[in-house]
């Protein structure tokens, strides 16, 4: 008896708790009902075609850039109309897009081995051109790559996170039949999105491509290409002894580049572009070029009249494949030329294979040189070359130089110690989008001798020692074994640019992060401690992006507003490469908003 009252008040008990249960669920139901679910996102394209009224250029200015001005507001006024077709022409140069059986055919006729990208036959300029051009295609086995790619939604491998989910070796195996663009047009939605404040970051307009400010298509042969690294050429004022006029200009230095849409056409590894617009509010212009060496301060070296020509090629120094050669930085130094000349320098690497998304092997990295602001240059091997591994150069490898296989140079302000002492410093990643940064510095009169670099280990500088260089963004540690293990990993940095900017009166470091986003993080010295990364922009709204380069002038009185007074010092401005449209976009971002 006493039993059975005990089950039943236990029965009672849960009877009771089930319909308190109930009663709460049903509240919480109907209060979900009336709550608002409505959520917002966006995502700013922030496409800014180029200015329809742009203004006259600073009457202050030199004559060059005089007439670079009025031609560039000539050019203005074609921009919106050209913006719109930009738009559509970035559709179809996408080698995803839907292409007709004729370009399939011609592609796989001119595509027999695509696993290296090598350029597979040569063609001659009919004019008696200067050097010979590689024809270069996309391949349809490529265009399948990618198509398999895309159904099982193959993302970047995060390094060097050590929770990042191993791909298929069957994926793999079909992604190395490819080239490295082709892989990333499979990857260019970001792993995980970052904050981001959209007013503060802009695109003023493209720099290259078809239409637009420059329609680098019909000027220099150039439909299609990325990259474009930035600097100052240090020329401040005309030598009277010479029959040039010199002048003030920034460099760009750009990597695989094509001459028709959808990366046909004639191939080079690179070009040049050469720029002495100072108002990049409504778009950074570039002059036409002139052929042969009178043309040193015009819009480019040329093969023929409407064609830019190659300024590094292939030297011979790679032991095994070698895909092609990217400039990833450059620098000039007045004075450490022949007779006081400025010298150009330009760091590139020599690129052995396209791997997974996001992953390339290189077969080293070199410096080239040239006294004649970019027309002509020369490589020094003996004392420039790192390689990346053994076996993959004719010169020896070294420990610690794979970590220097992409770089950016820097300089320190005027008036400082570090530019006292004429340090230049050598920042440097691995190949690929994988690793972490790494400093080095030398004297800016000793730039092509490895054995004078001094490298960052954390807390001082050693001399000729690469293996000594240690990452210099701030890592995060994790421990195991109840604190006896400890690990610490290093953000990933793709291509980046390191500039010192006078607004803020610090160093700031550009590239895109682990996540596909182009970050910035700021220091008051070139090895730190580097500021918390801030997102700039997501490849959410830039489909695609990579290699954000700084513009030198940026935070200077050198820039101006269109109506001739000084630009805003809070504005950055850089480029940036999008996959989809291949080719690369003027940004810029306003400091106070970041």
């Amino acid at each position: 008896m006493n039993t059975e009252v005990h089950i039943g008040r236990v029965g009672g008990l849960a009877v009771a708790l089930g319909v308190g249960l109930a009663v709460v669920v049903g509240a919480g139901a109907a209060a979900a009902e009336t709550t608002d679910t409505d959520t917002t996102s966006s995502s700013s394209d922030n496409s800014k075609n180029d200015s329809d009224d742009s203004s006259d250029k600073d009457t202050s200015t030199s004559e060059s850039r005089s007439a670079d001005s009025t031609a560039k507001t000539q050019k203005a006024d074609k921009a919106a109309a050209a913006e719109t077709s930009r738009k559509s022409y970035g559709r179809t140069t996408t080698r995803r897009a839907a292409e007709d059986d004729t370009d399939a055919a011609d592609d796989a006729d001119r595509s027999s081995d695509r696993t290296s990208a090598k350029p597979s036959a040569r063609k001659t300029d009919p004019a008696g051109a200067v050097r010979d051009l590689v024809a270069e295609t996309v391949s349809a086995p490529a265009r399948l790559v990618t198509q398999a790619l895309n159904s099982v939604t193959l993302r970047t491998p995060q390094a060097p996170r050590p929770t990042t989910p191993q791909q298929s070796s069957l994926l793999l195996g079909l992604v190395t039949q490819g080239t490295r663009r082709e892989a990333e047009a499979a990857a260019v939605e970001p792993v995980a999105r970052a904050a981001v404040t959209a007013p503060a970051t802009t695109r003023i307009g493209w720099v290259t491509g078809a239409g637009g400010l420059n329609d680098t298509v019909k000027r220099f042969g150039i439909a299609g290409t990325d990259i474009g690294v930035m600097w100052d050429n240090g020329i401040t004022k005309d030598n009277p002894a010479t029959a040039i006029k010199e002048q003030r200009q920034v460099l760009m230095a750009f990597g695989d580049t094509f001459s028709q849409p959808r990366m046909t056409g004639i191939w080079r590894n690179n070009v040049l572009l050469r720029s002495a617009d100072n108002v990049l509010s409504n778009g950074l212009y570039v002059p036409n070029g002139i052929i042969h060496d009178p043309g040193a301060y015009s819009g480019s070296p040329m093969t023929n009249p409407n064609f830019s020509r190659e300024i590094i090629g292939k030297y011979g120094y790679a032991v095994g494949p070698e895909v092609t050669i990217i400039p990833t930085a450059g620098i000039a130094v007045p004075g450490a030329g022949a007779n006081g000349a400025t010298r150009q320098y330009v760091n590139f690497m020599s690129v052995r294979s396209w791997d997974t998304p996001g992953r390339w092997t290189t077969n080293y990295s070199g410096i080239i040189w040239s006294d004649d602001n970019g027309q002509n240059w020369t490589v020094v091997p003996a004392s420039s070359i790192r390689p990346a591994a053994s076996g993959r150069s004719t010169r020896p490898f070294i420990n610690g130089n794979q970590n220097f296989q992409q770089g950016a140079y820097v300089k320190p302000p005027a008036g400082s110690a570090d530019s006292t002492a004429g340090w230049v410093y050598s920042y440097g990643t691995p190949a690929g989008r994988g690793g972490t940064v790494y400093l080095s510095r030398v004297n800016d009169k000793q730039i092509l001798d490895q054995t004078k670099y001094e490298y960052w280990n954390g807390s001082s500088w050693v001399k000729n020692n690469p293996a000594a260089a240690k990452p210099i963004l701030p890592g995060t540690t994790t421990t195991s074994f109840f604190g006896l293990v400890k690990n610490t990993t290093y953000p990933s940095a793709g291509e980046m640019s390191v500039q010192y900017n006078p607004y803020l009166k610090k160093y700031v470091m550009l590239y895109t992060d682990g996540s596909n986003n182009v970050v910035m993080r700021t220091s008051s010295t070139p090895q730190g401690t580097w500021s918390t990364a801030k997102t700039l922009v997501t490849s959410s709204q830039y489909p695609g992006l990579y290699a954000p380069m700084i513009h030198p002038w940026s935070g200077s009185s050198l820039l101006k507003k269109a109506d001739g007074s000084v630009e805003d010092p809070q504005m950055l401005y850089w480029n940036l490469s999008q996959w989809n449209e291949y080719n690369v976009a003027l940004m810029r971002t306003d400091l106070t908003r970041v």
